[in-house]
């Protein structure tokens, strides 16, 4: 069977690691034969770090915008030219803290106070470049922004690109990849439909309810209601370790 996981909030709880009882439950599943897949938001030069046990298993990065199969990265779609360069020009105007992510190297201004420099290129495997030598972005975070400069961003690339978007409720931030790229799609273009996943997030959604088998992972109570819109079994994030063990 494939096993499906997202990582941040679902197998990890502090951005930098999963625990030693989670990665025992893992080990059992895949000595038990089944196939063991990451699905995440980061691309696969962070997803790396945190999974290292299982660096050579299937890796989805980038909310599905990239893949490492057989250790060999490959780029699924990559933003349009010109919706790369609006976003640009929206982060120049603006002044908006940002990750933007090529195949390989980022273009990134965070503040240092954002949780998310845990996780940016923790082993150094790549480079922090200018954000004009990213020509071929996979994935744009904005990030930090406050209610109503979300609202308007999120407006104005609806109407002026043609990107996926997945708002982050409550954190202030947006990540935007090619139209139709998610977790989901891409497990189909990888001829991957029979699944059981687990995820914790608005980017797992389309992910978990094509699912066999779902688990939603309730480590952000704000959006347990989005666990509603499909068949799912909610589990404590002190509960996945005992609940891979079962399924072992």
């Amino acid at each position: 069977m494939n096993y499906v996981f997202d990582v941040d909030g679902t197998l990890s709880f502090n951005g930098t690691s999963i625990s030693a009882e989670i990665t025992a439950g893992l080990k059992v599943l895949e000595k038990h034969g089944h196939h063991l897949i990451f699905a995440s938001a980061r691309p696969i030069r962070d997803l790396l770090p945190i999974v290292p046990e299982f660096r050579h298993n299937l890796l989805i990065g980038a909310n599905g915008a990239i893949v490492s199969q057989a250790d060999t990265i490959k780029v699924m779609t990559p933003i349009a030219i010109p919706d790369r360069d609006y976003l640009k020009t929206l982060i120049t105007h603006y002044n908006l803290e940002y990750v933007v992510d090529g195949d390989w190297n980022y273009a990134a201004h965070v503040s240092p106070d954002n949780l998310i420099t845990k996780q940016l290129d923790s082993d150094h495997l790549a480079h922090n470049v200018p954000l004009e030598q990213i020509t071929t972005a996979i994935k744009v975070i904005l990030l930090g922004m406050a209610d109503q400069q979300l609202e308007k961003i999120v407006r104005l690339v609806t109407d002026h690109t043609n990107l996926e978007l997945v708002q982050h409720v409550g954190e202030g931030n947006l990540d935007l990849t090619a139209r139709n790229i998610n977790k989901a799609n891409t497990l189909a273009l990888l001829g991957i439909h029979d699944y059981i996943a687990f995820g914790n997030d608005m980017n797992d959604v389309k992910m978990l309810s094509q699912a066999a088998t779902s688990f939603w992972v309730d480590s952000k109570s704000e959006l347990l209601e989005q666990a509603g819109s499909f068949a799912r079994t909610i589990v404590a994030p002190n509960q996945v370790a005992a609940v891979i063990r079962q399924l072992g």
